[in-house]
């Protein structure tokens, strides 16, 4: 963070973006700025030089097929994006992009590839695809006093396999999640986390925008106080999405074989 701005990282939005994921981006920037903290949005697409210092990181949804066409960019890139999540800075990782987080995805057919390695764990393709509301609890810390309930979408086939020791995102409600035995979804380290919930998340889930922003913030020294009257209506909006999916949650999707 610079003397006047928060940096967001927005990696790969055009082969990573397929699901609305700029709806994320623009979460922060909105929420930043009911806090008076302004921001800085930096893309970056393959083959760019990755900046080195950024204070909040988001890698959106997509398909096996934007993977690919990556290539050794996601290997190249790697080293740094583990080390901002060392170092503290949150890195919000979505659908297909919590998969390239990962150590590797494996795929059904073809090589397996290699992934960010922000989190301990790989992603295998071939699970049960599932196509429902999903409904959490959080496991990622949230501000004192928010609402553990988030709600979202999923639309997977993955299994997610977590290292030993690799703490969930959140504990399944109703959904799918990582599909791995235990009814759990994604996975956190320190401030970032990575998780199937699409919807885009942070829209529907101001509380964890909060907390998205308020540990990026604290590592810098700085306070994170978004002001409740200018929150109200992005608020309301987000509690009636939500309200929607709680009343819909086992009848709208099923899952697909």
């Amino acid at each position: 963070m610079t003397a006047d701005r928060l940096t967001i990282l927005h990696v790969y939005p055009r082969q990573m973006g397929v699901s609305g994921d700029r709806g994320n981006v623009a979460a922060l920037v909105r929420r930043a700025a009911t806090a008076d903290i302004v921001t800085e949005v930096v893309e970056y697409a393959p083959g760019d030089e990755l900046p080195s210092a950024a204070d909040v990181v988001v890698v959106g949804n997509g398909p096996l097929s934007a993977m690919r066409s990556l290539g050794t960019d996601v290997t190249r890139v790697g080293p740094v994006l583990r080390d901002f999540a060392t170092a503290g800075v949150p890195v919000v990782a979505v659908g297909g992009g919590f998969d390239l987080a990962t150590n590797q995805v494996v795929p059904t057919d073809g090589a397996p590839i290699d992934g960010f390695g922000v989190f301990d764990a790989r992603a295998v393709r071939g699970a049960e695809r599932r196509v429902n509301y999903l409904v959490l609890e959080s496991r990622y810390p949230l501000l004192p006093g928010a609402s553990t309930r988030l709600a979202g979408f999923e639309d997977h086939a993955a299994r997610i396999e977590l290292a030993d020791g690799v703490a969930p995102f959140a504990d399944v409600v109703s959904g799918g999640g990582n599909q791995a035995g235990s009814p759990v979804e994604g996975a956190v380290t320190g401030n970032s986390f990575g998780t199937h919930t699409q919807g885009p998340i942070l829209p529907l889930n101001p509380q964890l925008t909060d907390a998205v922003l308020a540990a990026a913030t604290a590592r810098l020294g700085r306070d994170y106080t978004p002001d409740p009257g200018r929150t109200a209506t992005i608020d309301e909006y987000a509690r009636e999405a939500r309200a929607t999916i709680d009343r819909y949650v086992d009848k709208a999707f099923k899952r697909i074989a």
